[in-house]
Order: C-alpha cells, then structure tokens, then sequence
C-alpha cells in the first residue's frame, strides 16, 4: 500500500472542488490540497494543469482530481462517491441515501445555473433574472430540511458540502437570501462551526470570499474581499 498521501488536485478557486476539500477536512485527511494556477488576462494561460494532465495516469485527465494510492479518479461526482464509500458518509440507511444522492443532484444543477450566468459575457443582462430566481431556488433546500439538522435526514452526508457550499456563494451573490430563512441560517451556523471544519473555512484555503469562478469569469473570478 503507498504511504504517499492522497492528492486533490483543482484550480485555485472554489469551484467544483470546495466541498471536497470541506469533507477531507472534516474527516481530518492528510492530504495535499494542490491548487493550479491560471495565469493572468488576456491569454490566461493554463499550462500549470497541462504541462501535468496526460502524465498522472489518469483514465480520463480532468479537474478535479483526487488521486489515493492506486486510486486514481476524476470527475466530481466519482470522487465523492469513493469518498462517501471511504469515510461512510454517503448515508447509513436507504432513507439518507436517496436525501443524500437527491441534495448533491439538485447542488450540482443549482451550481451549473450559477455558471451559466457568472461566466456568461451577458452577464448584466442574465443576472436580474438569476437574482429574482434565488428565493424559489433557496426555498427549495429550506423546505427539504425542514427541522432536520442535516440534508441526510438529520444524518451528515456529502452532500451537506455540497449544500453549504452552494448556499453561501448564493447569500454573497445576494446578500440575505439564505438567511432570511430561519432553519437555513442555523443550519449554515451548525455546518461552518464543526470542530474540524472551522479551522479550514476560516483559512485562506478556505476561500471565503472567493474566488468561486476561473479569471475568465465575468464575475467571482477574483476574491469579493
């Protein structure tokens, strides 16, 4: 077995990979958070990931990447998978599985809506109407919750990453939007104050104010602070 430690490997941004570094640092991972970095306006140049991408073996060279021992996997969604697998936190019953499986889906295509508008170069135009949509797209996550502590039926699971993850780059796109729903501002206080966890989103690694978006993006391409 390889006593090197595991690798993540992603761009210096939030992105894709925020709620995976969230889980290897609640679950205390020993692991090397690699970050590439895109160079600067006009050419953004992005040899720093290239100059590596056919040479890590993996199958299908992307980023993320997350590469333990023999393992070696990319696309999001795979990785989260064997890391619900590794670290059991894919959901102990049916019940917070399928919450689980559903809450990480509904992230994902949230988070996709929110490239659509942030990277598009209509983006004043895109963003009234993404700025009207977020207190149905919010409500949603609010009424799945309920009273529940966490998204896998008061049980953590990764998708609760995914979950915080989104949420507060919505509230920092428009400020309140979560917080004006009462179960959701003391569900982001119970996840941001896990004892593993604090330390890492209040880091610069933690990225709390960005960048969410690549330097390309029209907006969250830089940090807000």
């Amino acid at each position: 077995m390889s006593t090197e430690k595991p690798v993540l490997g992603y761009w210096k941004m939030r992105g894709l990979a925020h709620p995976i570094r969230m889980l290897l640092h609640y679950k205390e991972a020993d692991f090397v958070n690699k970050m590439y970095e895109q160079g600067d306006a006009p050419e953004y140049n992005k040899d720093s990931w290239y100059k590596e991408k056919f040479s890590l073996g993996l199958d299908f060279p992307n980023l993320p990447y997350y590469i333990d021992g023999d393992v070696r996997i990319t696309e999001t969604s795979a990785i989260f998978a064997y890391l619900g697998r590794k670290y059991n936190i894919d959901g102990s019953t049916v019940k917070s599985k399928i919450r689980n499986d559903m809450i990480y889906s509904l992230t994902v295509f949230d988070l996709y809506r929110f490239f659509d508008v942030t990277y598009s170069d209509q983006f004043e135009t895109l963003k009234t109407p993404f700025l009207e949509s977020l207190e149905s797209r919010v409500e949603k996550y609010s009424k799945y919750l309920a009273q529940d502590e966490f998204f896998g039926d008061s049980e953590l699971v990764y998708a609760d990453f995914c979950a915080y993850s989104l949420l507060d780059v919505f509230n920092q796109f428009k400020p309140g939007c979560v917080d004006s729903f009462s179960n959701l501002k003391a569900y982001m206080s119970r996840m941001s104050s896990l004892p593993t966890l604090k330390s890492f989103l209040n880091s610069g690694e933690g990225m709390r104010y960005g960048p969410f978006n690549s330097k390309y993006a029209t907006y969250g391409g830089k940090s807000l602070q």
